[in-house]
């Protein structure tokens, strides 16, 4: 993929003009650089561009990008891993993820709350909720999460900071903004028992603006950056 910078920054620049245009409170939100489709080469590219926010969603490329970029220079940048987590693929990530989105079964949580404990660190995760019931999506569906809500905040070294979901690509507007609203209400929710639940992981490419509405605190983007 040939990176251009121009067009990276003016897409980068109109997206967060959108954040400030529709989020009730822009500052707390975060433009999250979808790297997925990047190589290790492209991705350079982009961190000499200035930028340092990234999620990928392959535990093994998430691994080898972390090895070439390891060191003082890089220290500032944060990764973030978005992509459905295998058990035995998260020893790849959990030494270095700033924040795990796709905690889709209390059976995951278990096992990264046991890897965290063996590598002595408290990890930050978000629950992906199937806010829609797709059949082909993973995720706890709302009420079952809401049955057995108090076992997912019980993790000693896993703290569930909020929720991730996606809206399904041929939703309509009015249904991607009723997916939102539910999801937000499930944040506020739980965030009035738990202080530091205050993170919202919805909104991509194609959605972002109804996400924003909806309370977002951290926007997935990827080809909307590159167009």
């Amino acid at each position: 993929m040939e990176l251009n910078d121009v067009k990276i920054q003016q897409n980068y620049r109109k997206i967060m003009e959108d954040i400030k245009k529709y989020s009730p409170y822009p500052e707390k939100v975060k433009i999250l650089f979808v790297s997925k489709y990047l190589n290790v080469e492209e991705h350079r590219t982009l961190i000499e561009m200035g930028y340092n926010y990234f999620g990928e969603n392959r535990a093994q490329l998430y691994r080898d990008k972390l090895n070439e970029f390891s060191g003082e220079k890089y220290k500032n940048i944060k990764w973030d891993f978005i992509g459905r987590l295998q058990k035995n693929k998260i020893k790849y990530i959990i030494s270095s993820v700033n924040l795990i989105h796709s905690i889709d079964s209390y059976e995951l949580l278990e096992e990264i709350n046991k890897k965290a404990i063996e590598n002595n660190k408290i990890i930050n995760g978000l629950i992906e909720i199937n806010v829609s019931k797709e059949e082909s999506k993973t995720g706890v569906y709302i009420e079952d999460f809401k049955n057995n809500s108090e076992k997912y905040f019980s993790m000693s070294n896993v703290k569930i900071i909020g929720f991730m979901t996606m809206a399904p690509f041929e939703a309509s507007e009015a249904e991607i903004n009723s997916y939102f609203s539910n999801m937000r209400d499930l944040k506020e929710e739980y965030q009035k028992k738990y202080d530091y639940v205050t993170t919202l992981s919805i909104g991509m490419s194609n959605d972002y603006v109804e996400a924003l509405k909806n309370g977002a605190t951290i926007i997935r983007i990827g080809s909307k950056l590159f167009k």
